[in-house]
């Protein structure tokens, strides 16, 4: 009994399912790597106000949006801020979230701020030596929401800030 072409037809059904069953896969693994290899440009937006002003105005907008400010300051025209550390669903793996801000003076009492978010997963590191990945967050209304937390803080009187 000749086998062969039944071997065939059963190699190129099995390629031609792998291919069409991982194309949403292989979307998924070329978008992580464009991720990995090319930088994701920060999401920038022009404020109103000195320098400080700004940063204090960003520094309490990462606090209302969940972030712990973790370095930076105003001379240095820089925030860094990380969320909670929140277990995944098989309690094996981790997610949290980093902020990165960047300020620029500009003339006429204006501030270039620039940010970077990204999210920060680690696999179930019981069973893997491999290192958490870092995948930028490139949702637009993500951003959209921190640079309105900023404009807000930036227009809410001092002595209300106090009782927030």
């Amino acid at each position: 009994m000749n086998t062969t072409p039944f071997r065939q037809s059963w190699i190129l059904f099995a390629v031609l399912f792998g291919l069409c069953a991982g194309c949403d896969s292989v979307d998924s693994v070329r978008t992580t790597m464009q991720d990995r290899i090319s930088a994701v440009a920060p999401k920038a937006r022009t404020v109103s106000g000195d320098k400080h002003q700004v940063f204090e105005a960003a520094r309490r907008a990462m606090e209302k949006c969940g972030y712990q400010f973790t370095g930076g300051g105003a001379a240095q025209g820089r925030l860094d801020g990380l969320t909670r550390i929140e277990g995944g669903d098989d309690l094996r793996s981790s997610r949290q979230r980093a902020i990165s801000i960047d300020m620029d003076d500009l003339d006429g009492g204006r501030v270039d701020v620039h940010v970077k978010i990204k999210d920060i997963v680690e696999g179930d590191f019981g069973r893997s030596a491999m290192p958490a990945t870092e995948t930028p967050v490139r949702d637009p209304a993500v951003y959209d929401a921190f640079f309105d937390e900023i404009e807000h803080q930036l227009k809410t009187p001092a002595a209300e800030q106090g009782r927030l």
